[in-house]
């Protein structure tokens, strides 16, 4: 560990010569970042604590200001809220008998807000895929009352009708579970349980559970008090429908269509939750490096990339987040290097948020309180997850969408010997699931470029074998698992991170995705 540290500290003291970015400093912050010496930088957690001191350490030693005054450090006040499973749960109670789902199994469960106690007793109400359309075209609803009512929904979007919008487009954002517990509370539901299926969410119920089951994070003064929160496996909505004499299958195939209606189930869930709680407060972490130019200095680039991962689990268990996101954090620690030495015309942060693993709350917290005013910040380019398979021809874009923006990329691709990936249906919501989508929402445009879990990728050379190795990752992915390997191939990440070096140039030097 000591020989990690003093090559990233090294690497990080050597002036370059030119703006470029070199494999040995992003693979020694990598290997440092996802080492078990950090504890998988929970939120919360020492590890964390940690994270984000060497991340302040680094920007220092790069000679960057703080972005926050005289401090490297935004401090997120947040809630912990940590289920006591032993003395929690819920059953429900139908004319067909009565069901107890095992909880971390069958059910995952929580506190919508930070309450000790939350009793529970309340009917239930199917709602399809609780989606309402601001424009009218839809309408999951259908003018029903839930107040008081649990909400039984289905993950995703329906899976007929029209075509699926394309990667980011508004749409989309329907499917992501986030908007259906925002649009539940809306309308005064007494909570939510989502039906979970890996197709519709875009991960196996091992994800579910592992974020579930141990401490959840909302933002201080935030949440819905009086309402549960939870999802359920396929399985067990099955039973659940079952206790009122009711075909799962049937109504979520239904649900597909824009005639369907709500259905009142003769079901009620009753239960009390049981919670820890805390408050505690965590840093987002930013440097700035000052334009070259007297006028355009006073708007701003952002390379962001979130600190955090899952920590250390009650089992003991370390979720080192290797790809999520160590490789995100170690390449904009890079691209900081490579600029400090010719810097852009207009201003660069380099921006770490915290908790994003916990629902994007470090990078929604800048939005609410940014350190620069977001009217002159013309693009923030979010490192996330990146690719560790091998060498691709393309490059995949998640986020903004606009013409000028887009054209910029491509000029970038150009630039760096890719081609941008044509754009495609994003049924997972993968566009939905990164901290840029916090600044994309504010109006800010907003991209992660070259997301490895978007998948079809053209790679270089065996590309079956290329693909099974990405495939592979999935099974990783939030698990204790995604662990760095000194094997790694990290030429495709390079390729990622030389795209975003270009990209940044262009947006800080040539001209303004926003004019």
């Amino acid at each position: 560990m000591r020989s990690i540290l003093c090559a990233v500290l090294a690497c990080a003291l050597l002036p370059a010569q030119t703006p470029s970015v070199d494999e040995g400093t992003i693979r020694a912050h990598l290997a440092f970042l996802a080492d078990d010496l950090l504890e998988g930088r929970g939120t919360g957690q020492r590890g964390g604590e940690l994270t984000v001191r060497y991340l302040e350490t680094q920007l220092q030693v790069l000679g960057l200001r703080p972005a926050n005054g005289s401090s490297y450090r935004q401090t997120v006040t947040l809630a912990g809220v940590r289920l006591e499973a032993g003395t929690s749960g819920l059953k429900f109670e139908g004319p067909k008998g009565i069901l107890q789902p095992e909880l971390g199994t069958e059910l995952a469960l929580g506190a919508a807000a930070a309450e000790a106690t939350l009793a529970v007793d309340a009917p239930l109400v199917f709602v399809g895929h609780g989606i309402v359309a601001p424009d009218g075209s839809r309408d999951d609803y259908k003018g029903l009352d839930v107040r008081g009512r649990i909400l039984v929904m289905l993950v995703g979007d329906r899976k007929h009708g029209p075509a699926m919008p394309l990667c980011c487009e508004p749409e989309n954002y329907y499917g992501r579970w986030t908007y259906k517990f925002e649009e539940a509370r809306r309308r005064g539901a007494a909570g939510v349980l989502l039906v979970h299926t890996d197709a519709s969410a875009g991960y196996g119920w091992a994800v579910v559970r592992n974020s579930w089951t141990q401490e959840r994070f909302l933002r201080a003064g935030s949440g819905q008090p009086g309402a549960v929160q939870g999802w359920i496996t396929e399985a067990t909505a099955a039973r659940l429908f079952a206790l009122a004499g009711l075909d799962f299958r049937t109504l979520a195939a239904g649900a597909d269509g824009l005639d369907f209606r709500p259905k009142p189930l003769p079901v009620r869930a009753m239960g009390t939750l049981h919670s820890s709680l805390r408050t505690l407060e965590q840093a987002n972490v930013a440097g700035l490096l000052p334009g070259s130019d007297p006028d355009l200095q006073k708007e701003l680039v952002i390379y962001s990339a979130h600190w955090d991962h899952f920590g250390k689990g009650a089992d003991g268990a370390v979720y080192a987040g290797a790809v999520d996101n160590a490789t995100g954090c170690a390449a904009v620690l890079a691209l900081a290097q490579a600029l400090v030495h010719r810097p852009l015309k207009r201003s660069v942060m380099f921006l770490f948020p915290c908790a994003e693993e916990q629902g994007l709350l470090g990078s929604s917290a800048y939005v609410a309180s940014p350190l620069w005013p977001l009217a002159r910040t013309v693009l923030d380019i979010n490192l996330e997850s990146l690719n560790v398979v091998g060498p691709t021809r393309d490059i995949g874009l998640l986020g903004s969408t606009e013409a000028p923006i887009r054209a910029l990329c491509a000029q970038a691709a150009t630039t760096t010997g890719l081609v941008v990936t044509p754009a495609k249906p994003d049924p997972a919501g993968l566009c939905f699931r990164s901290d840029h989508f916090p600044f994309a929402k504010a109006g800010v445009p907003a991209l992660s470029p070259g997301f490895s879990l978007d998948g079809g990728w053209d790679y270089l050379g065996d590309k079956a074998a290329a693909q099974a190795k990405a495939a592979a990752f999935l099974t990783r992915y939030h698990r204790p698992t995604d662990r760095y390997d000194p094997a790694w191939n990290l030429e495709g990440l390079l390729q990622q991170v030389r795209f975003a070096l270009e990209l940044g140039r262009l947006a800080g030097t040539v001209s303004s995705p926003r004019r």
